[in-house]
């Protein structure tokens, strides 16, 4: 019998151990792994087809479109030059919000070819939270977009902690 066997058993078990925790904290603080590359929150397109991300800086909100699952740093752009959006502020109603293409010129994209998209309005300023919704074509598929925002939308992941909630109520 190979007395080498017992320590690579134990080396095994070890570097498991240790990858498992090191990806269960990556997970406790990305909010399932994903991670918003430009500094904003992640908002899922379907289900994980992709994600849109949403930074608000004052009256502007900027928004890239970007991979599914773990694929949040690759750019995909959309065939659009705007995107309507209507937005629900708690207490204050609906606002409208346009996102006009932006194209990220070094990446090779145009208007109608773009992932990045760029929106000004006053009342962002004032909102803390708000909803938005629209649609939009992504990866050649009619997808509706829903926009949570500062909290991220991921209907998938948030189930539990929605079933949570509501036996709190």
């Amino acid at each position: 019998m190979d007395k080498k066997f017992p320590f690579s058993a134990i080396h095994f078990t070890l570097l498991a151990l240790l990858g498992f925790l090191l990806f269960h904290s990556d997970l406790a603080g990305q909010g399932h792994g994903h991670k918003a590359h430009h500094g904003g929150v992640l908002n899922v397109i379907g289900k994980e087809f992709g994600h849109v991300e949403i930074l608000v800086q004052g009256d502007m909100l900027e928004a890239w479109f970007v991979g599914g699952g773990h694929d949040t740093g690759r750019s995909v752009p959309i065939p659009a030059a705007e995107i309507v959006l209507t937005a629900t502020i708690p207490e204050k109603g609906q606002k409208k919000l346009i996102l006009k293409a932006d194209p990220l010129k070094l990446a090779g994209e145009r208007i109608g070819h773009c992932s990045h998209f760029i929106a000004q309005a006053e009342w962002l300023k004032e909102v803390k939270e708000f909803e938005a919704r629209g649609e939009t074509f992504f990866k050649g598929v009619r997808q509706p977009l829903v926009i949570k925002y500062p909290r991220g939308h991921d209907p998938v992941h948030s189930l539990g902690e929605e079933k949570g909630k509501e036996g709190k109520k």
